[in-house]
């Protein structure tokens, strides 16, 4: 068992390089956004640590695994396509706002209100899954995995947004555990 937690902490710590430098890559095009390969190969990264992570912060056995990443990458998927709506229904509310548009500010509301439901839906269905397959245990762990993971990742792609836009980061702050 130790071999093989030594061998998962050894991929975490090659797959931070990858994912540090996935996020690095974007910063050559430093007045275009990242292309939407860039994002699929900088989210498969963070997919992989993810899934590394997570069975060491819930100590998962290889049973437990093989039920518990087919549940999360079926609704990561679903997640992933509700996420690129919202993105792209707060760019148009941004849009509509900046050129006095309001005449369609109410449809653009009422479809970001429908993609939050739909989230919404998507992480309970989720969560009710999860709860068949891991122990009481593992599931407080989840929650605090997940939450933890969901930052820092968030905090490397500010980084990153700051980094291609030439503000200086925030590396230089003390933090909690990187990825």
């Amino acid at each position: 068992m130790r071999k093989h937690v030594a061998t998962i902490l050894l991929f975490l710590f090659v797959m931070c390089g990858f994912t540090a430098q996935g996020f690095a890559e974007t910063q050559e095009y430093s007045d275009k956004p990242p292309t939407k390969q860039q994002r699929e190969r900088v989210r498969k990264r963070i997919e992989t640590l993810k899934m590394w992570k997570l069975t060491g912060a819930l100590d998962l056995d290889e049973a437990t695994s093989e039920k518990v990443f087919p549940i999360l990458n079926k609704y990561d998927k679903r997640k992933a396509e509700i996420h690129q709506n919202l993105r792209e229904g707060t760019r148009s509310l941004k849009q509509s706002l900046s050129e006095n548009r309001t005449e369609g500010l109410q449809n653009i509301l009422a479809d970001l209100e429908e993609n939050h439901k739909a989230l919404q839906s998507i992480n309970n269905e989720e969560w009710a899954e999860m709860k068949k397959v891991l122990t009481i245990e593992q599931q407080a762990r989840f929650i605090l995995f997940r939450q933890e993971f969901d930052r820092e990742v968030h905090r490397l792609i500010t980084d990153a947004k700051d980094g291609r836009r030439g503000r200086p980061g925030k590396a230089g702050k003390a933090r909690g555990p990187g990825l």
